[in-house]
Protein backbone atom coordinates (compact mmCIF):
# COMPACT_ATOMS: atom_id res chain seq x y z
CA UNK A 1 0.00 0.00 0.00
CA UNK A 2 1.44 3.40 -1.00
CA UNK A 3 1.75 5.71 2.03
CA UNK A 4 1.35 8.70 -0.27
CA UNK A 5 -1.84 7.27 -1.78
CA UNK A 6 -3.27 6.55 1.66
CA UNK A 7 -2.38 10.04 2.86
CA UNK A 8 -4.17 11.52 -0.15
CA UNK A 9 -7.19 9.29 0.53
CA UNK A 10 -7.40 10.38 4.18
CA UNK A 11 -7.32 14.04 3.14
CA UNK A 12 -10.17 13.33 0.73
CA UNK A 13 -12.16 11.60 3.48
CA UNK A 14 -11.59 14.57 5.77
CA UNK A 15 -12.93 16.99 3.18
CA UNK A 16 -16.12 14.98 2.59
CA UNK A 17 -16.85 13.90 6.18
CA UNK A 18 -15.40 16.22 8.82
CA UNK A 19 -17.11 19.53 7.83
CA UNK A 20 -20.52 17.89 8.18
CA UNK A 21 -19.91 16.28 11.57
CA UNK A 22 -18.18 19.39 12.94
CA UNK A 23 -21.05 21.71 12.04
CA UNK A 24 -23.62 19.14 13.19
CA UNK A 25 -22.03 18.72 16.63
CA UNK A 26 -21.54 22.46 17.04
CA UNK A 27 -25.29 22.91 16.52
CA UNK A 28 -26.05 19.90 18.74
CA UNK A 29 -24.16 21.26 21.71
CA UNK A 30 -25.43 24.77 21.07
CA UNK A 31 -29.05 23.61 21.20
CA UNK A 32 -28.57 21.27 24.15
CA UNK A 33 -26.78 23.71 26.46
CA UNK A 34 -28.32 27.01 25.38
CA UNK A 35 -30.43 26.64 28.51
CA UNK A 36 -27.38 27.78 30.49
CA UNK A 37 -27.15 30.99 28.48
CA UNK A 38 -30.93 31.42 28.52
CA UNK A 39 -30.89 31.24 32.31
CA UNK A 40 -28.64 34.28 32.68
CA UNK A 41 -29.86 36.17 29.60
CA UNK A 42 -31.25 39.63 30.51
CA UNK A 43 -30.91 38.86 34.23
CA UNK A 44 -30.02 42.53 34.64
CA UNK A 45 -33.51 43.51 33.41
CA UNK A 46 -36.34 42.81 35.91
CA UNK A 47 -39.09 40.53 34.58
CA UNK A 48 -37.30 39.47 31.36
CA UNK A 49 -35.10 36.55 32.38
CA UNK A 50 -36.03 32.90 31.90
CA UNK A 51 -35.91 32.33 35.65
CA UNK A 52 -38.49 35.06 36.32
CA UNK A 53 -40.84 34.53 33.38
CA UNK A 54 -41.11 30.75 33.86
CA UNK A 55 -40.70 30.80 37.65
CA UNK A 56 -37.54 28.68 37.85
CA UNK A 57 -36.55 29.69 41.37
CA UNK A 58 -34.80 27.25 43.73
CA UNK A 59 -34.01 23.83 42.28
CA UNK A 60 -36.49 24.04 39.42
CA UNK A 61 -33.76 24.91 36.93
CA UNK A 62 -31.75 21.91 38.10
CA UNK A 63 -34.72 19.62 37.42
CA UNK A 64 -35.17 21.12 33.95
CA UNK A 65 -31.54 20.29 33.19
CA UNK A 66 -31.72 16.79 34.68
CA UNK A 67 -35.03 15.74 33.08
CA UNK A 68 -33.50 16.00 29.59
CA UNK A 69 -31.16 13.09 30.31
CA UNK A 70 -33.78 10.50 31.24
CA UNK A 71 -35.18 9.99 27.70
CA UNK A 72 -31.75 10.85 26.27
CA UNK A 73 -30.16 7.88 28.04
CA UNK A 74 -33.04 5.46 27.38
CA UNK A 75 -33.08 6.10 23.63
CA UNK A 76 -29.29 6.09 23.20
CA UNK A 77 -29.01 2.33 23.73
CA UNK A 78 -30.71 1.28 20.45
CA UNK A 79 -29.71 4.34 18.44
CA UNK A 80 -26.39 3.04 17.07
CA UNK A 81 -28.07 -0.15 15.83
CA UNK A 82 -30.68 2.02 14.09
CA UNK A 83 -27.91 4.15 12.57
CA UNK A 84 -26.40 1.07 10.96
CA UNK A 85 -29.82 -0.14 9.75
CA UNK A 86 -31.11 3.16 8.30
CA UNK A 87 -27.60 4.37 7.24
CA UNK A 88 -25.77 7.26 8.94
CA UNK A 89 -26.93 10.04 6.60
CA UNK A 90 -30.63 9.30 7.13
CA UNK A 91 -30.39 8.64 10.88
CA UNK A 92 -28.24 11.67 11.73
CA UNK A 93 -30.45 13.86 9.53
CA UNK A 94 -33.55 12.59 11.36
CA UNK A 95 -31.98 13.43 14.71
CA UNK A 96 -30.98 16.94 13.65
CA UNK A 97 -34.26 17.98 12.03
CA UNK A 98 -36.31 16.74 14.99
CA UNK A 99 -34.19 18.41 17.66
CA UNK A 100 -34.16 21.67 15.67
CA UNK A 101 -37.96 21.70 15.54
CA UNK A 102 -38.25 21.06 19.29
CA UNK A 103 -35.72 23.82 20.04
CA UNK A 104 -37.70 26.33 17.98
CA UNK A 105 -40.92 25.28 19.71
CA UNK A 106 -39.33 25.94 23.10
CA UNK A 107 -39.64 29.67 22.34
CA UNK A 108 -43.42 29.31 22.68
CA UNK A 109 -43.24 27.93 26.23
CA UNK A 110 -45.26 29.91 28.78
CA UNK A 111 -44.78 27.86 31.95
CA UNK A 112 -42.38 25.73 33.94
CA UNK A 113 -44.37 22.61 33.00
CA UNK A 114 -44.18 23.47 29.31
CA UNK A 115 -40.41 23.81 29.55
CA UNK A 116 -40.19 20.37 31.21
CA UNK A 117 -42.19 18.83 28.34
CA UNK A 118 -39.95 20.46 25.73
CA UNK A 119 -36.81 19.22 27.46
CA UNK A 120 -38.18 15.66 27.53
CA UNK A 121 -38.89 15.76 23.79
CA UNK A 122 -35.48 17.32 23.13
CA UNK A 123 -33.87 14.38 24.97
CA UNK A 124 -35.81 11.91 22.81
CA UNK A 125 -34.84 13.70 19.60
CA UNK A 126 -31.14 14.22 20.37
CA UNK A 127 -30.54 10.71 21.74
CA UNK A 128 -27.89 8.81 19.87
CA UNK A 129 -26.26 11.72 18.06
CA UNK A 130 -22.89 11.75 19.87
CA UNK A 131 -22.35 7.95 20.05
CA UNK A 132 -23.68 7.71 16.51
CA UNK A 133 -21.05 10.05 15.13
CA UNK A 134 -18.34 8.32 17.19
CA UNK A 135 -19.36 5.00 15.64
CA UNK A 136 -19.63 6.59 12.18
CA UNK A 137 -16.00 7.73 12.32
CA UNK A 138 -14.95 4.14 13.10
CA UNK A 139 -16.17 3.07 9.65
CA UNK A 140 -13.78 5.52 7.96
CA UNK A 141 -10.69 6.03 10.13
CA UNK A 142 -8.10 3.71 11.64
CA UNK A 143 -7.71 3.73 15.45
CA UNK A 144 -4.54 5.84 15.31
CA UNK A 145 -6.38 8.44 13.19
CA UNK A 146 -9.52 8.71 15.30
CA UNK A 147 -8.23 10.79 18.20
CA UNK A 148 -7.53 13.85 16.09
CA UNK A 149 -10.79 13.56 14.14
CA UNK A 150 -12.83 12.98 17.30
CA UNK A 151 -11.06 15.97 18.84
CA UNK A 152 -11.84 18.24 15.90
CA UNK A 153 -15.43 16.99 16.06
CA UNK A 154 -15.71 17.39 19.83
CA UNK A 155 -13.84 20.69 19.93
CA UNK A 156 -17.06 21.94 18.36
CA UNK A 157 -18.21 22.00 21.98
CA UNK A 158 -15.68 24.73 22.71
CA UNK A 159 -16.63 26.59 19.54
CA UNK A 160 -20.32 26.20 20.43
CA UNK A 161 -19.61 27.55 23.90
CA UNK A 162 -17.84 30.56 22.43
CA UNK A 163 -20.52 31.14 19.78
CA UNK A 164 -23.23 30.55 22.35
CA UNK A 165 -21.86 33.34 24.49
CA UNK A 166 -21.57 35.69 21.51
CA UNK A 167 -25.04 34.84 20.19
CA UNK A 168 -26.55 35.26 23.65
CA UNK A 169 -24.86 38.65 23.95
CA UNK A 170 -26.44 39.80 20.69
CA UNK A 171 -29.81 38.27 21.47
CA UNK A 172 -29.92 40.05 24.84
CA UNK A 173 -30.57 43.28 22.91
CA UNK A 174 -33.52 41.66 21.04
CA UNK A 175 -35.68 41.16 24.12
CA UNK A 176 -39.17 42.51 23.42
CA UNK A 177 -38.77 42.37 19.64
CA UNK A 178 -41.80 40.69 18.05
CA UNK A 179 -43.30 40.15 21.49
CA UNK A 180 -40.62 37.60 22.47
CA UNK A 181 -38.23 37.71 25.37
CA UNK A 182 -34.50 37.45 24.68
CA UNK A 183 -34.34 33.82 25.82
CA UNK A 184 -37.15 32.89 23.39
CA UNK A 185 -35.24 34.47 20.49
CA UNK A 186 -32.21 32.43 21.53
CA UNK A 187 -34.12 29.16 21.06
CA UNK A 188 -35.51 30.25 17.68
CA UNK A 189 -32.21 31.45 16.24
CA UNK A 190 -30.30 28.38 17.41
CA UNK A 191 -32.95 25.87 16.31
CA UNK A 192 -33.36 26.95 12.67
CA UNK A 193 -29.77 26.07 11.56
CA UNK A 194 -30.15 22.51 12.91
CA UNK A 195 -33.14 21.90 10.63
CA UNK A 196 -31.34 23.29 7.58
CA UNK A 197 -28.09 21.37 8.16
CA UNK A 198 -30.06 18.18 8.92
CA UNK A 199 -31.71 18.34 5.49
CA UNK A 200 -28.34 18.90 3.80
CA UNK A 201 -26.77 15.96 5.66
CA UNK A 202 -29.56 13.68 4.40
CA UNK A 203 -28.43 14.34 0.84
CA UNK A 204 -24.68 14.87 1.12
CA UNK A 205 -23.17 12.90 4.04
CA UNK A 206 -21.49 9.69 2.73
CA UNK A 207 -22.56 6.52 4.55
CA UNK A 208 -19.85 3.85 4.26
CA UNK A 209 -16.61 3.40 2.28
CA UNK A 210 -18.29 0.56 0.36
CA UNK A 211 -20.93 2.93 -1.04
CA UNK A 212 -19.03 6.24 -1.22
CA UNK A 213 -19.67 7.84 -4.63
CA UNK A 214 -16.94 10.47 -4.22
CA UNK A 215 -14.25 7.75 -4.24
CA UNK A 216 -12.76 6.15 -7.33
CA UNK A 217 -12.74 2.35 -7.58
CA UNK A 218 -9.10 2.26 -6.48
CA UNK A 219 -9.73 4.65 -3.58
CA UNK A 220 -12.78 2.69 -2.44
CA UNK A 221 -10.79 -0.55 -2.35
CA UNK A 222 -8.03 1.14 -0.37
CA UNK A 223 -10.52 2.77 2.01
CA UNK A 224 -11.91 -0.69 2.83
CA UNK A 225 -8.71 -2.75 2.98
CA UNK A 226 -6.66 -0.26 5.00
CA UNK A 227 -9.10 -0.59 7.92
CA UNK A 228 -8.06 -4.20 8.54
CA UNK A 229 -10.19 -7.11 9.74
CA UNK A 230 -11.37 -5.66 13.09
CA UNK A 231 -12.95 -2.37 12.05
CA UNK A 232 -16.76 -2.18 11.69
CA UNK A 233 -17.96 -2.33 8.08
CA UNK A 234 -21.04 -1.25 6.21
CA UNK A 235 -21.51 -4.89 5.16
CA UNK A 236 -21.56 -6.22 8.75
CA UNK A 237 -24.82 -7.57 10.14
CA UNK A 238 -27.02 -4.87 11.66
CA UNK A 239 -27.21 -6.77 14.92
CA UNK A 240 -25.15 -9.76 16.05
CA UNK A 241 -26.63 -11.29 19.19
CA UNK A 242 -23.43 -13.16 20.09
CA UNK A 243 -21.30 -10.03 19.81
CA UNK A 244 -23.86 -8.04 21.82
CA UNK A 245 -23.79 -10.33 24.84
CA UNK A 246 -20.03 -10.85 24.64
CA UNK A 247 -19.51 -7.09 24.74
CA UNK A 248 -21.80 -6.29 27.67
CA UNK A 249 -20.46 -9.23 29.71
CA UNK A 250 -16.83 -8.14 29.37
CA UNK A 251 -15.22 -6.43 32.38
CA UNK A 252 -13.84 -3.56 30.30
CA UNK A 253 -17.32 -2.51 29.13
CA UNK A 254 -18.29 -1.63 32.71
CA UNK A 255 -14.95 -0.09 33.67
CA UNK A 256 -14.91 2.17 30.62
CA UNK A 257 -18.55 3.11 31.32
CA UNK A 258 -17.76 3.99 34.94
CA UNK A 259 -14.83 6.18 33.97
CA UNK A 260 -16.79 7.97 31.28
CA UNK A 261 -19.59 8.59 33.81
CA UNK A 262 -17.09 10.28 36.13
CA UNK A 263 -15.75 12.53 33.38
CA UNK A 264 -19.19 13.32 31.94
CA UNK A 265 -20.22 14.93 35.22
CA UNK A 266 -17.54 17.54 34.61
CA UNK A 267 -18.63 18.03 30.99
CA UNK A 268 -22.27 18.57 31.94
CA UNK A 269 -21.43 20.79 34.90
CA UNK A 270 -19.42 23.15 32.73
CA UNK A 271 -21.85 23.06 29.79
CA UNK A 272 -24.89 24.02 31.84
CA UNK A 273 -23.39 26.06 34.67
CA UNK A 274 -20.43 28.00 33.21
CA UNK A 275 -22.57 31.15 32.75
CA UNK A 276 -23.90 30.72 36.29
CA UNK A 277 -20.40 30.27 37.76
CA UNK A 278 -19.13 33.35 35.91
CA UNK A 279 -22.17 35.34 37.07
CA UNK A 280 -21.34 34.31 40.65
CA UNK A 281 -17.99 36.12 40.25
CA UNK A 282 -19.92 39.38 40.07
CA UNK A 283 -20.58 39.72 36.33
CA UNK A 284 -24.13 40.33 35.09
CA UNK A 285 -26.00 40.76 31.81
CA UNK A 286 -24.09 40.71 28.53
CA UNK A 287 -20.72 40.83 30.33
CA UNK A 288 -21.37 37.42 31.89
CA UNK A 289 -22.27 36.04 28.44
CA UNK A 290 -19.11 37.45 26.83
CA UNK A 291 -16.88 36.03 29.55
CA UNK A 292 -17.96 32.48 28.65
CA UNK A 293 -16.10 32.89 25.33
CA UNK A 294 -12.39 32.90 26.40
CA UNK A 295 -12.55 29.59 28.37
CA UNK A 296 -14.06 27.87 25.34
CA UNK A 297 -11.49 29.34 22.95
CA UNK A 298 -8.68 28.19 25.26
CA UNK A 299 -10.28 24.72 25.50
CA UNK A 300 -10.50 24.43 21.71
CA UNK A 301 -6.72 24.58 21.30
CA UNK A 302 -6.00 22.31 24.28
CA UNK A 303 -8.45 19.63 23.08
CA UNK A 304 -7.08 19.62 19.53
CA UNK A 305 -3.44 19.74 20.67
CA UNK A 306 -3.67 16.94 23.23
CA UNK A 307 -5.65 14.63 20.94
CA UNK A 308 -3.40 15.28 17.94
CA UNK A 309 -0.32 14.52 20.04
CA UNK A 310 -1.99 11.34 21.31
CA UNK A 311 -2.53 10.20 17.70
CA UNK A 312 0.98 11.22 16.77
CA UNK A 313 2.46 9.20 19.64
CA UNK A 314 -0.04 6.36 19.10
CA UNK A 315 -0.54 6.33 22.87
CA UNK A 316 -3.60 7.09 24.98
CA UNK A 317 -3.33 6.82 28.83
CA UNK A 318 -0.66 9.52 29.36
CA UNK A 319 -2.70 11.99 27.36
CA UNK A 320 -5.92 11.08 29.19
CA UNK A 321 -4.20 11.59 32.56
CA UNK A 322 -2.60 14.85 31.39
CA UNK A 323 -6.02 16.26 30.45
CA UNK A 324 -7.56 15.10 33.73
CA UNK A 325 -4.78 16.70 35.80
CA UNK A 326 -5.40 20.04 34.08
CA UNK A 327 -9.13 19.82 34.85
CA UNK A 328 -8.42 18.81 38.47
CA UNK A 329 -6.24 21.92 38.90
CA UNK A 330 -9.16 23.96 37.55
CA UNK A 331 -11.50 22.67 40.25
CA UNK A 332 -8.91 23.35 42.94
CA UNK A 333 -8.53 26.95 41.75
CA UNK A 334 -12.28 27.48 41.50
CA UNK A 335 -12.91 26.03 44.96
CA UNK A 336 -9.98 27.47 46.93
CA UNK A 337 -8.99 30.80 45.36
CA UNK A 338 -10.94 33.88 46.45
CA UNK A 339 -9.85 36.30 43.72
CA UNK A 340 -11.81 36.59 40.48
CA UNK A 341 -8.68 36.14 38.32
CA UNK A 342 -7.69 32.80 39.84
CA UNK A 343 -11.25 31.47 39.71
CA UNK A 344 -11.60 32.52 36.09
CA UNK A 345 -8.36 30.68 35.19
CA UNK A 346 -9.85 27.64 36.93
CA UNK A 347 -12.93 27.95 34.71
CA UNK A 348 -10.67 27.96 31.62
CA UNK A 349 -9.00 24.72 32.79
CA UNK A 350 -12.32 22.99 33.52
CA UNK A 351 -13.50 23.86 29.99
CA UNK A 352 -10.74 21.48 28.75
CA UNK A 353 -12.44 18.28 30.03
CA UNK A 354 -12.76 16.99 26.47
CA UNK A 355 -8.96 17.04 26.19
CA UNK A 356 -9.12 13.88 28.35
CA UNK A 357 -12.44 12.53 27.06
CA UNK A 358 -11.46 12.31 23.37
CA UNK A 359 -8.28 10.22 23.79
CA UNK A 360 -10.33 8.10 26.20
CA UNK A 361 -13.07 7.37 23.63
CA UNK A 362 -10.45 6.72 20.95
CA UNK A 363 -8.78 4.29 23.38
CA UNK A 364 -12.09 2.50 23.86
CA UNK A 365 -12.90 2.16 20.14
CA UNK A 366 -9.62 0.27 19.61
CA UNK A 367 -10.74 -2.49 22.00
CA UNK A 368 -13.70 -3.75 19.97
CA UNK A 369 -14.22 -5.35 16.55
CA UNK A 370 -17.20 -5.41 14.22
CA UNK A 371 -20.27 -3.17 13.84
CA UNK A 372 -22.39 -4.60 16.67
CA UNK A 373 -19.59 -4.52 19.25
CA UNK A 374 -18.57 -1.01 18.21
CA UNK A 375 -22.20 0.13 18.36
CA UNK A 376 -22.69 -1.25 21.87
CA UNK A 377 -19.26 -0.30 23.20
CA UNK A 378 -19.79 3.32 22.17
CA UNK A 379 -23.58 3.73 22.36
CA UNK A 380 -24.25 1.88 25.60
CA UNK A 381 -21.12 3.23 27.30
CA UNK A 382 -22.08 6.81 26.44
CA UNK A 383 -25.70 6.18 27.47
CA UNK A 384 -24.64 4.88 30.88
CA UNK A 385 -22.22 7.78 31.30
CA UNK A 386 -24.92 10.29 30.41
CA UNK A 387 -26.76 9.32 33.57
CA UNK A 388 -24.35 11.93 34.92
CA UNK A 389 -26.65 14.48 33.33
CA UNK A 390 -29.17 13.78 36.07
CA UNK A 391 -26.46 14.06 38.76
CA UNK A 392 -24.42 17.11 37.73
CA UNK A 393 -27.26 19.66 38.04
CA UNK A 394 -27.72 18.85 41.72
CA UNK A 395 -24.06 19.57 42.41
CA UNK A 396 -24.86 23.22 41.68
CA UNK A 397 -28.04 23.76 43.67
CA UNK A 398 -29.13 27.32 44.41
CA UNK A 399 -28.51 26.89 48.14
CA UNK A 400 -24.77 26.34 47.41
CA UNK A 401 -24.53 29.70 45.62
CA UNK A 402 -22.35 31.66 44.97
CA UNK A 403 -19.29 29.42 45.41
CA UNK A 404 -20.83 25.93 45.02
CA UNK A 405 -18.11 24.31 47.15
CA UNK A 406 -19.81 20.87 47.59
CA UNK A 407 -20.22 20.48 43.83
CA UNK A 408 -16.70 21.62 42.99
CA UNK A 409 -15.02 19.26 45.47
CA UNK A 410 -17.27 16.36 44.39
CA UNK A 411 -16.25 16.89 40.77
CA UNK A 412 -12.60 17.12 41.82
CA UNK A 413 -12.97 13.73 43.53
CA UNK A 414 -14.56 12.25 40.38
CA UNK A 415 -11.66 13.51 38.25
CA UNK A 416 -9.22 12.02 40.78
CA UNK A 417 -11.01 8.66 40.55
CA UNK A 418 -10.81 8.87 36.74
CA UNK A 419 -7.04 9.28 36.96
CA UNK A 420 -6.78 6.15 39.11
CA UNK A 421 -8.97 4.11 36.71
CA UNK A 422 -6.91 5.30 33.73
CA UNK A 423 -3.78 4.05 35.44
CA UNK A 424 -5.42 0.66 36.02
CA UNK A 425 -6.57 0.39 32.39
CA UNK A 426 -3.06 1.32 31.32
CA UNK A 427 -1.71 -1.56 33.40
CA UNK A 428 -4.32 -4.04 32.08
CA UNK A 429 -4.55 -3.03 28.41
CA UNK A 430 -1.33 -1.20 27.61
CA UNK A 431 -0.99 2.20 26.01
CA UNK A 432 -1.25 1.57 22.27
CA UNK A 433 -3.89 3.27 20.14
CA UNK A 434 -3.98 0.39 17.65
CA UNK A 435 -6.06 -2.77 17.46
CA UNK A 436 -4.33 -5.79 18.96
CA UNK A 437 -3.89 -8.84 16.74
CA UNK A 438 -6.35 -11.52 17.74
CA UNK A 439 -6.76 -15.21 17.14
CA UNK A 440 -9.39 -16.10 14.58
CA UNK A 441 -11.52 -19.08 13.83
CA UNK A 442 -11.75 -20.70 10.47
CA UNK A 443 -12.96 -18.62 7.55
CA UNK A 444 -12.01 -15.39 9.29
CA UNK A 445 -14.54 -15.44 12.13
CA UNK A 446 -13.48 -13.78 15.36
CA UNK A 447 -12.80 -15.84 18.47
CA UNK A 448 -14.12 -12.95 20.52
CA UNK A 449 -15.63 -9.55 19.99
CA UNK A 450 -13.52 -7.44 22.31
CA UNK A 451 -9.98 -7.00 21.03
CA UNK A 452 -7.49 -5.65 23.54
CA UNK A 453 -4.92 -3.06 22.45
CA UNK A 454 -1.24 -3.92 22.29
CA UNK A 455 0.25 -4.06 25.75
CA UNK A 456 3.21 -1.75 26.23
CA UNK A 457 5.29 -0.33 23.42
CA UNK A 458 5.56 -1.46 19.83
CA UNK A 459 8.90 -3.06 20.67
CA UNK A 460 7.26 -5.02 23.49
CA UNK A 461 4.57 -6.39 21.18
CA UNK A 462 7.16 -7.37 18.57
CA UNK A 463 9.06 -9.34 21.21
CA UNK A 464 6.03 -11.41 22.27
CA UNK A 465 6.13 -15.13 21.64
CA UNK A 466 4.61 -16.02 18.31
CA UNK A 467 0.99 -17.02 18.63
CA UNK A 468 0.38 -15.36 22.01
CA UNK A 469 -3.07 -13.79 21.88
CA UNK A 470 -5.35 -11.97 24.30
CA UNK A 471 -9.06 -11.73 23.63
CA UNK A 472 -11.54 -10.56 26.29
CA UNK A 473 -15.11 -11.68 25.88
Amino acid sequence: MSAQLEKRLVRKLDLHIMPWVIVAYLLNYLDRTNLGNARTLNNDKPGESLVETLKLAGDRYNLVVAIFFIPYVLFEFPSNIALKYFTPSKWIARIMVSWGIVTICTAAVKSYTGLIVCRIFLGICEAGFFPGVMMYLCFWYKPSERGTRMAIFSASIAVAGAFGGLIATGVSFMSGLGGLYGWAWLFVLEGIPAVIVGVLIYFFLPDFPETAKFLTEEERELAITRMGPYAPKGTDKHFDKKDFFATIKSWDFWIFSLQYFLMTNSLNAFGYFAPTIISSMGFKGYKAQLLTVPPNVFAFFVIIGNSWWSDRRKERPRHIIGGLVLVAIGYILLASVKGVGGRYVGTCFIACTNAAVIPFIAYRTATVAGATSTAIATGAMIAIANCAGAVAPYLFRAKYSPHYYPGLWTLFAMIGASIVITGWLWFKLGASSEYRESGQQEEGEYVGTVILPNVGSKEDSNNREEGEKVVAV
